[in-house]
Formats: C-alpha cells, sequence, structure tokens
C-alpha cells in the first residue's frame, strides 16, 4: 500500500502536515479498498475447508504474512521506490501477533462478533495514535471523541446483539 505520509505534502509551521487534495482522494480510495480486503479477509477462516482440517491460527497468520510480504512489492510496479526501515519491523511485531489474535477471536466467537468488537478498538487505538502521538488535527477535539465513542457502540452493540 502507499502509504498516506508519502504523498502528502509537509508544512513545517505548527509542524502539521498539509495534505495536497489529490493526497486525500488517493487516500480515500485506499481505505475504501482496505475495508473491502479488511472485511473480507476472514471468509476463509471460517470457510468449511479451513474448519475441517483445524488450521492452528498462526499458521494462517503465516498465510496472511507471507501474502502480505509478496503482494508489498507490487507498488514498485506503480512507481514508489523501495525504501526501508525499522519502523516497519517494528509495525509487523504488532501486527504478526494482532491477527494471530484475531484469527482466533474469528474462530471462537463468530466473524459477525469478534470483528466488530476489533473494528471498534482498532477505530480508538488509531484514533488515539493519530491524534495524540502524531498530532493530526482535527476541528473539535471533543466532538471527534464523542464520534469514536459512537462508532464504538454501535459496533460493540451489532457485535453484542448478533451474538
Amino acid at each position: 500500500l502507499i502509504e498516506y505520509t508519502e504523498i502528502c505534502i509537509i508544512s513545517r509551521s505548527n509542524s502539521m502536515v498539509t495534505p495536497d487534495p489529490s493526497a486525500l482522494v488517493v487516500g480515500w480510495i485506499a481505505a475504501f479498498f482496505g475495508a473491502i480486503g479488511f472485511g473480507s479477509f476472514a471468509v476463509p477462516i471460517k470457510g468449511e475447508a479451513a474448519n475441517s482440517v483445524d488450521i492452528d491460527p498462526l499458521v494462517m497468520q503465516s498465510y496472511k504474512s507471507l501474502m502480505c510480504f509478496l503482494t508489498s512489492w507490487l507498488v514498485l510496479l506503480l512507481g514508489q521506490e523501495f525504501s526501508f526501515t525499522w519502523w516497519g519491523i517494528v509495525s509487523g511485531m504488532f501486527w504478526v501477533p494482532a491477527g494471530a489474535f484475531n484469527i482466533f477471536a474469528i474462530r471462537n466467537a463468530g466473524l459477525a462478533v469478534s470483528q466488530g468488537i476489533v473494528s471498534s478498538s482498532i477505530v480508538m487505538v488509531s484514533f488515539i495514535w493519530g491524534n495524540l502521538v502524531f498530532r493530526e488535527e482535527v476541528q473539535s477535539q471533543p466532538v471527534a471523541y464523542f464520534a469514536i465513542l459512537q462508532i464504538m457502540a454501535g459496533l460493540w452493540g451489532m457485535s453484542y446483539f448478533s451474538s
């Protein structure tokens, strides 16, 4: 995936990132396809073929990691320059165990319940990282946090009532 930060114009005033309007469009399109992918990746995990052989969550996560590694090279075909950072390794250290736990949750709580809980938690954690750590600007802090709580409550409610 093309990282949003790589297609932004960085403004040094107030240490804020001012996105290029075309970057916002690309970001929204990437987010849409990311949502389709993240919303669908677990379907094979619940499939009869995977359940009939009782594949361990770490094995399934290994398959996900392998496909991520293989497909991540496709951005080079889109003109993205190759660059390495140790932060990618750190990110993987969070992503791999989280993915294994997610697969375990899907297997045990079901797709709708686990994804509702995982999605709402991702919304909260990602917003906190963006807002508090990276200082990404929002128009109103109280309204933004209230909206996050509403999203979380809706997704948790969906999960609770679908079980």
